[in-house]
């Protein structure tokens, strides 16, 4: 199912677009997804969304380290704000 995609351009990108669709005759969505299949195979390989987050549970601090250091944050932040 195609969905509506509105966006704002240069107009000299939007001439190019025009001529490109004259010329080769075919529509600006095949020429707009042929663009972007292109540019997108170009850019690094995206990373897995679980490969990106890989390993950001792991910290060098303990879970008691961790425990104390957020529970001095939350103590400090009431004492300044409860004055």
């Amino acid at each position: 199912m195609d969905k509506v995609f509105s966006t704002r351009m240069d107009e000299a990108v939007v001439q190019t677009l025009d001529s490109l669709a004259a010329t080769l005759r075919t529509s600006k969505k095949r020429i707009v997804e042929d663009a972007i299949r292109l540019y997108s195979e170009t850019v690094e390989q995206r990373p897995d969304s679980f490969e990106a987050a890989f390993g950001a549970w792991r910290r060098s601090e303990s879970p008691e380290q961790l425990h104390r250091q957020m529970r001095a944050a939350f103590g400090d932040s009431m004492r300044r704000h409860q004055r």
